[in-house]
């Protein structure tokens, strides 16, 4: 029995003795007819209605029926069905006649799509509730992430509705560029609810996955921003990044590895251009990037990256060098100076990407049911992932400030003309 369970049985007890004496009192008194039992029977129903009132009461305030009926009903079935996994995991501590187990608090967000878990923590079950996958307890809910407070007290999951979908479908051009003019200049948006800051960024989905609409979606943003940004095409497969890039931008389109190595050296002497005229500005603001002047930000985006790496692997070792030490420069300098590399690839194994190289890239999106090895080497070990049947498109990502530990995405899906769009975008 669990301890809030023994307390309002104790209650219950009470309230029927009370009950009982103020029956027998009234019974005794048909016979006897004394004033004095009369009133004692009549204060002693009073206590017992109050007793029972004040439980009922306090039942409906402590399921929150103050923030409406909804809220009530979802905090009251979601607590009540978790404190009995709980008990039946062995998260409770057994007492003389009941079971503590430790006390739980749940927030909801408006519209209840996302909420707040908070379980206090204790010396028994620290690391039991590090490791415990929650989600099968919450009904409609999933964890999305989980922190340990400052203090150490409490355990705080974030919960997330898995029936609510955050996917936009926008039927043209028009639509989705009305919406990505509400987003920041320098931020691009992955769903509804999230959107994150440029910055580097790996993409990684098997075929099917939809990491290409994903990239897609990325691009045409980039595109049609107030502040140009000039983006580079890599693309070793000659597909349709390829073809993007060629209509657009020919002179900062490669399909071959040597012109990608080229043309990597032309982004990383322009990176070096900017590092000394941003040296001069940031006198007046130390702590600045390039946003803070207005620069427009430079993005190398590799298409199928494995591919290129794969051939590169081939060739002489100062060549792999050379490679290597660019792209090392871009993604610990560019951040500030505003230049990035977008890598999209399948799996980004070690043998495949560098793995320093690869956790030092802040943005990482991972689309599709992926093997557990491909979140490993994308998140490194011991991270949870929400469990999730992901379909096209749909993923977790990680980003520094608005995801540190993995949390769902729902890339948007277009039923416009893509390479129109880009097009269409670099004019607007």
């Amino acid at each position: 029995m669990r301890k809030k369970q023994a307390e309002r049985l104790a209650l219950s007890i009470f309230g029927l003795i009370i009950f009982a004496l103020g029956l027998g009192a009234k019974m005794i008194n048909k016979s006897l007819q004394i004033p004095f039992l009369d009133k004692m029977t009549f204060w002693l129903w009073i206590v017992t209605g109050a007793v029972f009132f004040l439980m009922v009461v306090v039942f409906f305030l402590d399921n929150r029926i103050y923030k409406g009926f909804r809220y009530f009903w979802n905090y009251w079935t979601i607590t009540n069905g978790l404190e009995l996994q709980m008990i039946d995991a062995g998260f409770g501590i057994q007492r003389s006649y009941f079971v503590e187990l430790p006390r739980i608090q749940i927030s909801f967000s408006d519209g209840f799509s996302s909420g707040v878990l908070r379980i206090r923590n204790a010396l028994k079950f620290d690391r039991k509730l590090d490791d415990v996958v929650m989600s099968s307890a919450l009904g409609k809910f999933i964890v999305e992430r989980h922190h340990l407070t400052d203090d150490g007290n409490f355990y705080v999951y974030g919960l997330v509705d898995g029936s609510v979908s955050f996917k936009q479908t926008f039927e043209t051009f028009a639509d989705f560029l009305a919406y990505s003019k509400t987003i920041p200049t320098y931020k691009l948006f992955l769903d509804r609810r999230s959107s994150v800051k440029l910055q580097h960024c790996l993409l990684v989905g098997m075929t099917g996955s939809g990491k290409t609409y994903s990239l897609y979606s990325l691009l045409i943003q980039m595109l049609s921003k107030d502040v140009r940004y000039e983006i580079y095409y890599a693309d070793p497969k000659g597909s349709s990044i390829a073809v993007i890039g060629s209509t657009i931008a020919e002179d900062r389109t490669a399909v071959d590895v040597e012109r990608i190595i080229e043309l990597l050296e032309v982004y990383v002497t322009l990176m070096r251009e900017r590092k000394a005229r941003l040296k001069e500005r940031l006198i007046d603001k130390i702590e600045g990037d390039y946003s803070d002047f207005g620069m427009s930000p430079y993005v190398f985006i590799c298409d199928e990256y494995a591919s290129f790496a794969s051939i590169l692997a081939s060739s002489e070792k100062k060549t792999r060098d050379k490679v290597k030490a660019m792209l090392y420069e871009i993604i610990l300098q560019g951040r500030q100076l505003g230049f990035f590399v977008f890598l999209i690839m399948q799996k980004s194994d070690a043998t495949l990407i560098d793995t320093a190289l690869r956790d030092n890239i802040p943005l990482k999106i991972v689309l599709g049911n992926s093997e557990k090895q491909t979140y490993v080497t994308a998140f490194g070990a011991g991270v949870d992932i929400p469990d999730r049947n992901c379909m096209v498109g749909e993923g977790v990502f990680t980003d520094p400030v608005l995801a540190p530990e993995p949390k769902l995405v729902q890339c948007p899906y277009f039923k416009f003309d893509i390479l129109q769009a880009c097009i269409q975008a670099r004019v607007v």
